[in-house]
């Protein structure tokens, strides 16, 4: 199986926190805090997964909870809309994804001007 394609130093400078690694690579996890808030991201490439978490001052349990099962990859984005990492959906699109341009469909974990999570089709993509 192929492993998760990205740029772990993309992923630093866009999150702006260095993340927890498991011992030899198995997985990633970043935590990232705003006022209100607190964002987990976790990557496991070897497998390929993804978890994103999004907690509340106001709640114990996230406000939003995603998982992206054999996610081929991700990219950092910079455009008009803002900061945001593109994570690849399954791997039901042919072809191999390699990380340098939009997948045809995913989830958008927005970073600026605020913290957001949303699905996309490759055609709403600006």
């Amino acid at each position: 199986m192929p492993e998760f394609a990205w740029e772990p130093l993309e992923f630093l400078e866009a999150l702006g926190v260095v993340p927890e690694e498991e011992e030899y690579g198995i997985s990633y996890r970043y935590v990232v805090t705003r006022p209100g808030l607190r964002l987990e991201l976790s990557i496991w490439p070897m497998d390929p997964d993804v978890r994103v978490r999004i907690y509340s001052e106001a709640q114990v349990e996230p406000i939003a909870k995603f998982d992206l099962l054999n996610c081929p990859g991700a990219r950092v984005v910079r455009d008009k809309r803002g900061l945001g990492i593109e994570f690849a959906g399954g791997t039901m699109f042919g072809g191999r994804y390699d990380h340098t341009g939009a997948a045809p469909y995913g989830m958008m974990l927005w970073l600026e001007p605020f913290v957001q999570l949303e699905p996309y089709p490759y055609a709403y993509q600006a």
